[in-house]
């Protein structure tokens, strides 16, 4: 009796083991990760290796075209470490105002997009990446200028072509804006600078012969672009070659004198082109005649309290402006059109010899 109630017993057991196996089995978990892909099929055996292909280009011989056993480049640079442009140039002036001449960067991003955005960080001066085209192409072409194009003037309007390399220069050595601009016949002004003026470079304007204050006189203004210096351009006269290979004149300098045996000479080269007795710069007495008339402004400035020495700052400020007539502001400004030109009226002598002369009048 005990052997078969354990036989039923074991039966029983299988049979609730079963049945659990069918009810684990209905309850599946998620699926695990996928396997990895199949081989599709054995890769054949490398194949030979093909011929080798041609050589490639000299990577130097890009470089050479300019860094070569020729020694242009070099002296182009020497030239340019004793230019105002790379040595002298207050590049400091990094504010987006100022930056676009005093600036490297300044420079081409406003020739980029006519505008500097903002103050240039780590100013760099105006060098040779400036105005030429350096490693954009890696051949000759890096010494394409950037800009040849006639120049639209920030002050006035104007549009002057002053030829090829010329216009380049344009750019920055023009007036900024002045303010206020007297009116001949107009009302009384109030000075509210003490450098009230076309700041300090309008040599563009004067070759070209416009901007000045134009008050009727004695002397008559002439036509502007119709002398020949503004035909002849910059560079004829601030490139030209210097006497004895000199390096601190001419060329990349852009200097127009040079130290000879302790003393100062000035590069005339130029001007004997077309003045042959030229021996200086004072080619029929136009500097000592505009330092003569620079010299009684001054004068009559000093005596009316307007400045208290010879090229002294204006004795004008926001706190304490200066009124003066539409005359005499056409004269104050005149006076630093002429002054801040520095070439004594050579740039172009009968307009700045007019403005001045006019303007003494109109003081008289």
């Amino acid at each position: 009796m005990k052997k078969n109630i354990s036989i039923v017993t074991l039966m029983c057991g299988l049979a609730l083991l079963i049945a659990g196996g069918l009810i684990l089995s209905s309850c599946e978990g998620p699926a695990g990760p996928a396997g990895p892909a199949g081989v599709a099929g054995d890769a054949g055996p490398a194949g030979p290796a093909g011929p080798a292909g041609p050589a490639g280009a000299d990577g130097n011989g890009t470089c050479v075209v300019c860094h070569n056993s020729d020694v242009v480049l070099l002296a182009k640079q020497q030239q340019t470490m004793s230019s105002h442009h790379l040595m002298g140039g207050n590049y400091e002036r990094n504010s987006a105002s100022c930056a676009q001449c005093h600036t490297h960067q300044g420079f081409v991003e406003y020739q980029a997009t006519g505008d500097v955005a903002g103050s240039i960080t780590d100013p760099a001066p105006i060098n040779c990446r400036t105005c030429h085209m350096i490693h954009e192409s890696y051949l000759v072409d890096d010494w394409t200028l950037v800009n040849e194009s006639a120049v639209v003037l920030d002050f006035g309007g104007e549009t002057i072509d002053l030829g090829g390399a010329s216009n380049l220069c344009i750019n920055c050595h023009q007036f900024r804006a002045v303010n206020p601009m007297p009116v001949v016949g107009g009302d009384s002004v109030d000075i509210t600078s003490s450098r009230y003026g076309p700041h300090h470079g309008p040599h563009s304007n004067n070759l070209w012969g416009i901007g000045g204050y134009l008050v009727a006189g004695s002397e008559t203004y002439p036509e502007a672009g119709s002398h020949a210096h503004a035909n002849a351009g910059c560079v004829s006269c601030h490139m030209a070659p210097v006497p004895y290979g000199g390096r601190t004149a001419g060329g990349h300098t852009f200097n127009m004198t040079y130290e000879y045996h302790g003393h100062e000479e000035g590069n005339i080269g130029a001007c004997t082109t077309c003045h042959a007795d030229a021996e200086d710069f004072d080619i029929g007495g136009v500097q000592t005649t505009i330092e003569g008339l620079v010299t009684d402004l001054e004068t009559i400035f000093i005596a009316n309290g307007w400045m208290d020495a010879p090229g002294a700052l204006w004795n004008a400020s926001s706190s304490a402006p200066l009124r003066v007539s539409a005359d005499e502001a056409g004269a104050m400004l005149n006076y630093k059109i002429i002054t801040e030109d520095r070439s004594k009226g050579v740039h172009n002598p009968a307009y700045m010899v007019a403005l001045l002369t006019n303007s003494l009048a109109s003081l008289q």
